[in-house]
């Protein structure tokens, strides 16, 4: 039978596409099992008594290097945010522990005034028994206007500083939470492309033996091998994110 006149039929949907590079397809694996065969749960446990088990997923260079979207919460998020949640705790302690201290009893509050055998003894301060000494001491002299002034403002003040501080470490808290709050929605406006990206990643290949990507010819990219790099480049622009590609390195 002749074969001459055999036409060339595209590969069907899902057949491996051989690698550009080496032709062959015995090292062609889906990029999107690539990525979830390099993530891994790695169980920790603490050096502590309580021996506790912490299990957390790690991801190697290859796994990020072929992510189809960077992580949807950056490190600013991350930062503001804990700083924010910080700063709310020194906040409502600092509140607690003033609204505490004004409302204290007398009684539960440091007694700083003279002792009774001191106080007992008739017009005093002005008529403190020095014949109780030896020697000559002066009379005490009567405490001024401005010294009663001065011990009103200072009970005043134990009062009313935490609270006021509390105020404003209130308000920095909710800076930060806020700022970390607009960072987040922004990051989730600029990633809504994420779908297209994925369709596109979806039919790359990954050769393991080149270390190189490429798509088949039904995905309208050329046929070409991709460096890892250039590959993320390409995904993530059809995303409308592509200026991220340079900031997340794997």
């Amino acid at each position: 039978m002749p074969i001459n006149d055999a036409v060339f039929a595209p590969p069907p949907p899902g057949a491996l596409t051989p690698c550009p590079s080496c032709a062959l397809t015995d090292q062609v694996r889906s990029v999107p099992a690539v990525h979830l065969g390099e993530r891994r749960n790695v169980t920790v446990r603490s050096s502590g008594r309580d021996g506790r088990v912490e299990t957390r997923e790690e991801v190697s260079a290859l796994g990020r290097a072929l992510a189809p979207a960077p992580p949807a919460v950056g490190t600013a998020v991350q930062t503001l945010a804990s700083l924010g949640f910080v700063t709310l705790v020194g906040a409502v302690f600092t509140f607690v522990q003033g609204t505490m201290a004004r409302d204290a009893p007398v009684a539960r509050k440091p007694d700083l005034s003279p002792p009774d055998w001191v106080t007992a003894h008739p017009g005093f301060p002005n008529d403190f028994p020095t014949d109780l000494l030896p020697g000559d001491l002066p009379k005490a002299a009567p405490a001024s206007p401005a010294t009663h002034t001065a011990a009103a403002l200072a009970d005043a003040n134990d009062a009313l500083v935490p609270l006021w501080g509390s105020c404003l470490i209130l308000a920095v808290a909710i800076a930060l939470l806020a700022g970390a709050t607009a960072l987040f929605l922004a990051r989730r406006r600029h990633l809504a492309g994420r779908p297209r990206a994925e369709r596109l990643w979806n039919q790359a290949w990954y050769c393991a033996r080149c270390g190189t990507t490429h798509f088949p010819p039904a995905a309208g990219q050329g046929t070409g091998s991709l460096g890892l790099a250039e590959f993320r480049k390409t995904v993530w622009t059809a995303g409308g994110y592509g200026d991220l590609a340079d900031r997340y390195r794997p």
